[in-house]
């Protein structure tokens, strides 16, 4: 299991992204969101295959697919923090933090 934590920055939103590989390549997602547009999306966005979301082209992935409808903002740290919650359920990648920081 994979629990990813991200501050949205600016628009002072907080998502919470929980993840459940089922025999490391099915993926249950939970995503909590304070965010109404994630809000939206949370409600379709239940399970995935997580090759198909890792080693596909990034625009036909579900994550990307159901979420660009309704996500306003393509600077959106959301997604990428799925994709990282789905990395590490999968046994892909190591638990590990990673951020922006912007200066300036």
């Amino acid at each position: 299991m994979a629990k990813v934590e991200i501050f949205g920055g600016i628009c002072g939103f907080n998502t919470v992204v929980s993840a459940t590989a089922e025999q490391r390549r099915m993926v249950e997602l939970k995503v909590e969101s304070e965010c109404p547009n994630w809000q939206k999306v949370q409600e379709q966005l239940k399970k995935v295959d997580a090759y198909k979301e890792l080693f596909g082209k990034l625009h036909e992935g579900e994550v990307y697919r159901l979420s660009s409808p309704f996500i306003p903002h393509p600077a959106c740290l959301v997604p990428a923090g799925i994709m990282k919650a789905i990395e590490v359920a999968a046994g892909l990648a190591l638990p590990r933090d990673g951020f922006i920081r912007v200066i300036g």
